[in-house]
């Protein structure tokens, strides 16, 4: 996750203690919510068994291990003002840590605002393909998804062959890794980053104007549940909002320090890295709330389902 060639602005005492007790705020009832809806998937198999959800159940896994790895560093480092401990390993592993799961996050989302348009309106074209063809279209994304960001980082903030990070440590993120002076900095910009932000509103865009068409349209698939698909299209859409909200404007910032800086443009890009936390924070309460079957379950599993009972007839 490219943060460009500039450290981000953190110094300020009052301004960490705001941003630590907000991020706090929200931390708990996210891990909260986040235990409820895997608890859901567990317990409930007809939602693991379709395939259009295996994507949203590797993006909470992403997810989750954020809220409960990453975040809780970054709240530690609000609270204290400085990177405790601060030696090199603890800022390889957090600066490994966020910009995967970020990047990993966000390459997912793309890849479900693709996989969305597969569901709904290519469903002749995959129905024709052999069991070989589906699994590989299915799987192969999220495979990559998963294990693309984690060896990128690995070799540009571990292993780091091309330059030495020299860590700050009153600093988010220790002041970061120092693959982003190289060449390999942009390539992370561009192909990480901007070119799944582009995927995701692309995506969007072109879905809306495909379901307007398809609803003018006289003659539509008789094999589209277009209820059904309707009510996914809008919990799939608010997620990209959500996505899409927070890393346009980061990338617009981004593409304008690489020409020029200022304090302004410093200030703007350390409030959208800020921002970026709230992404993993606010996600579950959008699956949460997006899915009536989840609270649903979640009460029914509180509660216990009630059984009607049956009282005997008195035959006079």
């Amino acid at each position: 996750m490219s943060t460009n060639n500039t450290t981000p602005i953190t110094g300020d005492p009052i301004a960490n203690s705001v941003k630590f007790a907000v991020l706090l705020a929200f931390e708990i009832p996210s891990i909260i919510t986040s235990s409820i809806i895997v608890i859901n998937i567990v317990v409930t198999p007809a939602f693991r068994s379709k395939e259009q959800n295996h994507s949203t159940c590797v993006l909470l896994s992403f997810n989750f291990l954020q809220i409960i790895s990453d975040i809780p560093l970054a709240i530690h480092f609000f609270h204290l003002n400085i990177v405790q401990p601060a030696t090199s390993v603890h800022c390889i592993l957090w600066t490994w840590l966020d910009f995967t799961f970020n990047t990993s996050s966000l390459q997912l989302m793309a890849w479900i605002s693709i996989e969305r348009h597969l569901v709904i309106f290519s469903w002749n074209l995959t129905r024709r393909m052999s069991r070989l063809q589906r699994w590989f279209i299915h799987f192969a994304p999220l495979i990559i998804c998963s294990v693309w960001c984690p060896i990128f980082y690995f070799f540009t903030i571990i292993v780091t062959p091309m330059c030495a990070n020299t860590w700050i440590f009153d600093r988010l993120l220790c002041g970061l890794p120092c693959y982003l002076t190289t060449n390999w900095g942009y390539y992370d910009l561009i192909f990480n980053i901007i070119m799944p932000v582009l995927f995701i509103l692309i995506a969007n865009v072109a879905f809306v104007i495909r379901v307007i068409k398809q609803k003018l349209s006289r003659v539509r698939p008789t094999r589209v549940d277009w209820h059904r698909q309707r009510k996914m299209a809008f919990q799939l859409g608010i997620l990209s909002m959500l996505f899409s909200l927070v890393w346009a404007p980061f990338c617009i910032i981004q593409l304008e320090m690489i020409y020029f800086t200022s304090d302004l443009l410093l200030q703007f890009d350390d409030f959208i890295v800020y921002l970026l936390y709230f992404i993993p924070l606010l996600l579950p309460f959008v699956l949460f709330l997006s899915r009536p079957e989840f609270m649903k379950n979640f009460k029914g599993l509180l509660f216990g389902k009630k059984q009607a009972t049956v009282m005997p007839t008195t035959i006079k």
